[in-house]
Parts: structure tokens; C-alpha cells; sequence
């Protein structure tokens, strides 16, 4: 039996954030519709999370699997959300939704402006997860990835990079390139232990014997750091490989190199020292003035993402990767909610249309902290509806007659939708080709191969 409900929200994205804040005001009541760009739900924790980590995704799909099918949601895929886009979110205003939730995650790309970084051979590490973890269009393209690679980074995400060059591309060389020294690593043991037999201790050595002075002048120890490096060079790859893993720290990039055919020949950096700990005990680092060029053929920007523009939000006026919210909790100034956007140019909040996860804060934490900001944001999404704010929805709308005149216009505009129950059915198929070639696991690399299964008569 459907639960009755009180308002109806649209959800922008499915992602972990957008998910775990549908569970939430499905359970209190409301009428959650929920729009994805993508056929498939699941965001980052469907195509971020590295393809051989069965038995997390497995775990992550079976808990959305419980979300999704709650009766108050409604799941529709392939619908872009937009200024130019299949639907605005003005649109959705007007047709009659009683607040906007924006989870979309950090679809946009961040690059750090330099000479040289638009090279066909230069890549966003994002573009470059999409692509292995199978999500269209960026599983149909080609990427010239060469036999030099260096990534740009020192979190999780540069080594997924590393370990898909490693053991799945099983490259020549890959060097990973971090701005500041060896004891500031983001990445976790976890990953670091998946690509440490690849490390080649002897270049390894090397740095560290180069930057023992830097390391040491602001309270560092560089042999203890150097054999934390080496705990884990006996554990196994996951597929045997030469690939060599070099890394270089204290380098800031500066250009990449093209030749005159366009070709990458090199990564120019200049060179940093680190600085004794500031007020909040976090190293500094400075430029030097000295210059080095690490030969490769491939960039790889593990840089972190940014929000995307296209949706019509405003952005921060401070920094435009992220949509202008304000920090201060809402019960403290119940006129300005931090999970509101605000517009900056009228002083004044949005009221109807928040922002959790990522798209509040782009790759700030993993799952379990976007599903910890997507609760917290449902605080402030039920009090807005509930009317604990100086607004609340005016004008509320039978639930059925919003998400029937939503399909209409969506329909009309020959959007071709995709339901849950039509998810699921591309899951089954999946499952069937996965054990018919022997396989753990199966996807759909195009979405006209998608639409073509479900076009299909499904078999007696």
C-alpha cells in the first residue's frame, strides 16, 4: 500500500547522496521523484568505485536495490536536468514540485589552466573512471593512453588510476606526481597496498635521497617515511605486470609539453619545499623558482572534481567549483540554511531548492560521507516543508497530478525514460551474459544497446 504523502520533491541525480536523502523523506511521507542522467542509478558508487571491488558495489547495490523500490519513489532515467537540458529546473518548479533537491554529484571537470593541458593525450582522471567502469558515452570512447603515463595527484583516486594502468593497461611506466612531500599522501593503505609490488624501489630511493634536506627541515623523518613506503611491496597485483610506479614528490606542474604534431612529450614542474606547520598543524609549500621536465606521452589529472554550471544555480562567489550556499547552520540563522542555495546577488535563499553531497561540496569524503551530508540535509529539506523557515511551499499539488504532468512533458519532448522495473530487467540480462561468457561481471557499454534490450520482446 502507498504511504501517503505530503509534498513532492524532485531529486536531481542518483547517486549515494541523492539516494540516501530520497530514503529519508520517502520514510517521512513524501513523494520523491528522482531524476538521472544516466539509465543506471547509483552514481560514483555504480561507476567511481574500481571495477574489481565486487563485493562493496554488491553490498552498495543491494541497499539502493531496497531504496529505490520504497512506493514513494519514482525513479526515472536518461533525463537531463538544466538550463539547456531536457528539463529546467524552473520547469520543474512550475510543475508544481514542492522543493528541489540538486545531488548530482561533482560532474564537472577541474583542470588547473595550463599550457599544454588541452593535448589529445591529456586526460581528466574522472573521464578516465567512467570509461573502465563502463558508464556511456565515456565507455565508447577511445583514449590514447600511451606507454609513459604520469598522474597528477596523491589521493585514492590517482591510485585507482594508477592500478588500471598497472594491471589493466599494463603500461610501460606510470609516475605519480604529488604537490607537496611524502607525508602528506591522501591515499589509504587500502589502495596503496593494490599497486606497492610495482613500485621501482630503486627510483624510489633516489627521491627520497633528493628531498631528505626538505623533509628533514620541517621536523620530518625521510627514512621512516621512506619505509612506510615500502611496507607493501611483497602483496601480489591483482594481475601481473612490468609496469614500473615511480613516484615524485614536492612538484607542482607547470605546463605539459606538445611537440609540433600535438604529441605529449613531458610534464614541466617547479620544484617545492615545504614549510614548518601553520596554526592548524598542516605543512606549507612553497615555490622554488627550479624547474624539471619528467618525460611521459600521458597526463592524468587526479585533481578532484567540480560541480556542474549547466544546472543554472548560482555559483559561489568565492570560488565557482561549488553553488553558493552559506555555512552557518540553519537553526543558528534560520534565514539562511547552509543546504539552501543562496544567491549572492539578492542576499536572499532560494527556499525551495537545496544542495547534499557533492554537489554541496565537491569530492569532499566517500560514501559514507555523502550518505552522513544527505541525512543532515534532510533536516533542513523536511523543516523547509514543514514550515520551520521564513517561507514554505505555497500552493501544494496532488503528488500524481505533478509526476503525471512531468512524464507528459518529458514524453512529448520524445525523452526516452527509463524506469526502475526497466533497470532492473537490464541488471537481469547483464547477469545472464556475464555467466554466459564466464565472466564476474557484465555491462552494456552503449546506451543504444541498452535501449535496444528493453525495446526487445524479453523472452518466455
Amino acid at each position: 500500500m502507498t504511504t501517503q504523502s505530503t509534498h513532492t520533491v524532485a531529486m536531481i541525480g542518483a547517486g549515494p547522496a541523492s539516494i540516501y536523502a530520497a530514503e529519508v523523506l520517502a520514510k517521512a511521507g513524501h513523494r520523491v521523484v528522482m531524476l538521472n542522467r544516466d539509465i543506471k542509478p547509483g552514481g560514483l558508487a555504480e561507476f567511481g568505485i574500481y571495477p574489481t571491488k565486487y563485493k562493496m558495489k554488491r553490498g552498495l547495490r543491494r541497499y539502493f536495490d531496497r531504496v529505490l523500490s520504497h512506493d514513494n519513489i519514482t525513479y526515472l532515467g536518461n533525463v537531463s536536468v538544466g538550463q539547456e537540458a531536457d528539463v529546467s529546473l524552473e520547469e520543474l518548479r512550475e510543475l508544481g514540485f514542492d522543493a528541489l533537491v540538486v545531488a548530482v554529484g561533482a560532474q564537472g571537470t577541474k583542470w588547473l589552466g595550463l599550457p599544454g593541458e588541452d593535448a589529445e593525450a591529456c586526460f581528466h582522471a574522472k573521464d578516465l573512471v567512467y570509461h573502465y567502469n563502463g558508464l556511456p558515452p565515456f565507455s565508447e570512447r577511445e583514449f590514447p593512453v600511451g606507454q609513459d603515463v604520469v598522474v597528477v595527484g596523491m589521493g585514492n583516486v590517482c591510485l585507482d588510476i594508477v592500478h588500471w594502468m598497472v594491471c589493466e593497461r599494463q603500461v610501460r611506466s606510470v609516475t605519480a606526481v604529488a604537490r607537496r612531500g611524502p607525508g602528506e599522501r591522501a591515499f589509504t593503505d587500502k589502495e596503496f597496498k593494490l599497486v606497492s609490488q610495482a613500485l621501482d624501489t630503486e627510483a624510489l630511493r633516489a627521491e627520497f635521497d633528493g628531498i631528505s634536506e626538505v623533509l628533514s627541515a620541517v621536523g620530518q623523518d625521510p627514512e621512516a617515511l621512506h619505509q612506510e613506503y615500502l611496507r607493501y611491496i611483497e602483496e601480489p597485483l591483482e594481475s601481473p605486470s612490468e609496469t614500473s610506479l615511480k613516484m615524485r614528490f614536492l612538484r607542482s606542474p607547470a605546463r605539459v609539453e606538445v611537440d609540433a604534431s600535438g604529441r605529449v612529450t613531458g610534464l614541466t614542474c617547479e620544484k617545492t619545499r615545504l614549510k614548518p606547520p601553520g596554526e592548524k598543524g598542516r605543512v606549507g609549500v612553497e615555490r622554488t623558482g627550479e624547474f624539471e621536465t619528467l618525460a611521459c606521452d600521458t597526463v592524468v589529472f587526479a585533481i578532484g572534481d567540480a560541480i556542474e554550471p549547466t544546472l543554472g544555480l548560482p555559483l559561489s562567489p568565492a570560488w565557482s567549483g561549488e553553488f553558493a550556499t552559506v555555512p552557518e547552520p540553519w537553526e543558528a540563522h534560520p534565514d539562511r540554511p547552509r543546504y539552501m542555495v543562496y544567491n549572492p546577488q539578492t542576499e536572499t535563499p532560494i527556499w525551495d531548492t537545496f544542495v547534499v553531497g557533492w554537489a554541496r561540496k565537491a569530492s569532499d569524503g566517500l560514501v559514507g560521507k555523502a550518505r552522513a551530508d544527505a541525512v543532515q540535509g534532510c533536516d533542513e529539506i523536511l523543516g523547509y516543508l514543514q514550515g520551520a523557515f521564513a517561507e514554505r511551499p505555497s500552493e501544494v499539488r496532488p503528488a500524481e497530478d505533478v509526476v503525471q504532468g512531468l512524464d507528459q512533458m518529458l514524453r512529448e519532448r520524445n525523452v526516452r525514460l527509463v524506469g526502475y522495473d526497466e533497470v532492473k530487467y537490464l541488471d537481469e540480462l547483464a547477469a545472464r551474459e556475464a555467466e554466459s561468457r564466464g565472466l564476474v561481471e557484465y555491462k552494456f557499454a552503449t546506451r543504444a544497446e541498452m535501449f535496444q534490450k528493453l525495446d526487445e520482446e524479453p523472452s518466455a
